[in-house]
């Protein structure tokens, strides 16, 4: 289990709490504010403005048209500079044939039957204007009710000051309203964001850390439950840790302690061995160091189990060639020892590469293979053991590959071998045998960043493959 200690200063300490519905109030009062804020801000924009005459009124087009029909009637030809600007108009026969104007063709026929049916009113907001001049010619005109501005490049590039006005507004009020909605997302996330780190380092056991406090009050009863949840699991996780440690230690010293007594059995049983016994009594005697011989076997196994559960160690960093010189002297004192033929040969390696390791773990889980080979290879057999290296996928490995000459894994074995205390294999079965080397020796590996590989060979026995990662 992780334990740190660091101190975390709560969020909001100076602060005081709110509550969903308060925070969410005033999210809403700041809106509604800044929505009226800008609505005053374009409102003061466009009374200046108009205070400033920049803006003509309404009805400005009318009352200046009005104005001019005098002098237009007594003119001998209408032009546009005689109208308000943005006024069209059209100079017409009695029989509605157009003479001259700027009426497009369309209009010029529409504008003719306003004329005859008398109805000023025209489409979006525009008005026409009928007057004979002293020519005895129908003059037609065609006028706005709008506000505009004063300014002709303001007016030509820009819709009137009510429809600008309008447009500005919804512009800013969208502006308005994603600024705003990313700030409270943003504070209301990094509120919420205590929760989940809560949560992260509960779910890493990381169960060392005061209480987090937020500046909301429904977070802030979740955040007390989180506590209270890790408080108990903290408890729980330490006594049931103190009870597996002391466990251990009880088991690893019944275990030192046995071998006291065993190995007073065994040494009284040897001399026994030496004197002139009759038959009974030597077979009584070689039953008693036989028994001794399964207990000790028996101790071997507590202990490899309970090294197996004692953590990964320190690792180093050893060369390529450290390491292999390691296994290959390593293979040669289990060859003495066992009077078996082993073969060591090395193809293509990197002697230059690094490796990052547990030396004391790989060596274990290298004669764990190497044993499980001696084991199962007849006595006229021998066992080859061959260093290379191998690549899967990015990543680069030294692959030590043990090669015995015994029967092999049966195919529940190839998918079981790795596995604790399994003995189903029955082709490889040895009543000596537990089920932990493999196992043991693919835990250790795979803490090393490798991993391990069980195969037949092609013609006979098996290959165990162990393969530790370069970086």
């Amino acid at each position: 289990m992780e334990i740190k200690r660091r101190e975390r200063r709560p969020v909001g300490k100076n602060s005081g709490t709110k509550s969903i519905t308060s925070v969410f109030f005033r999210y809403i009062c700041f809106y509604t504010a800044g929505a009226l804020f800008w609505l005053f801000i374009i409102f003061a924009v466009y009374f200046m403005f108009g205070a400033a005459g920049e803006i003509l009124p309404a009805n400005h087009m009318e009352v200046q048209l009005n104005a001019s029909v005098g002098d237009i009637r007594k003119a001998p030809e209408v032009t546009e500079d005689m109208l308000p600007r943005g006024c069209t108009f059209g100079v017409y026969e009695y029989d509605g044939t157009l003479i001259y104007g700027t009426f497009s063709p369309e209009e010029a026929v529409r504008a003719w039957e306003h004329y005859e049916e008398d109805n000023i009113y025209g489409r979006w907001k525009r008005y026409y204007l009928f007057f004979v001049l002293d020519t005895k010619e129908i003059c037609i005109v065609r006028y706005e009710i709008a506000t505009r501005f004063r300014n002709a490049y303001l007016s030509e590039f820009f819709p009137n000051p009510d429809i600008l006005a309008i447009l500005s507004f919804v512009v800013l009020f969208l502006i308005h309203t994603v600024l705003v909605s990313r700030h409270y997302g943003r504070y209301m996330g990094k509120r919420i964001s205590v929760l989940n780190e809560v949560t992260a380092k509960i779910r890493n056991q990381n169960l060392e850390f005061g209480k987090e406090r937020s500046e909301i009050k429904e977070v802030d009863e979740v955040l007390d439950s989180l506590h209270q949840m890790k408080e108990a699991l903290r408890d729980s996780l330490y006594r049931q840790w103190n009870l597996e440690k002391s466990k251990e230690e009880q088991i690893a010293a019944l275990a030192h302690d046995i071998k006291t007594p065993l190995t007073v059995i065994r040494g009284n049983a040897e001399l026994m061995a030496e004197g002139e016994l009759s038959e009974d009594e030597r077979g009584f005697n070689r039953d008693i160091l036989q028994s001794a011989s399964v207990i000790a076997e028996y101790l071997m196994i507590l202990n490899e189990i309970l090294l197996e559960r004692g953590g990964e160690g320190e690792t180093q960093e050893y060369d390529c060639r450290e390491i292999i010189n390691l296994l290959k002297e390593r293979a040669r004192i289990l060859a003495k020892a066992r009077h078996f033929e082993i073969l060591f040969c090395e193809t293509d390696l990197h002697e230059e590469r690094k490796i990052l390791c547990n030396e004391g773990q790989i060596t274990r889980a290298f004669e764990n293979i190497l044993n499980n080979a001696i084991d199962y290879t007849p006595a006229d057999g021998k066992v080859e053991i061959r260093a290379e290296t191998a690549e899967k996928g990015a990543s680069k490995y030294l692959a030590v590959i043990v090669t015995d000459e015994g029967p092999g894994f049966t195919k529940e074995g190839l998918e079981r071998a790795a596995e604790q205390f399994y003995q189903g294999d029955r082709s490889r079965s040895n009543k000596n045998h537990y089920g932990i080397g493999l196992y043991t020796a693919e835990r250790f590996v795979k803490t090393q960043g490798g991993y391990l590989s069980i195969k037949n060979t092609e013609t006979r026995g098996a290959e165990v493959s162990l393969y530790i990662l370069f970086f």
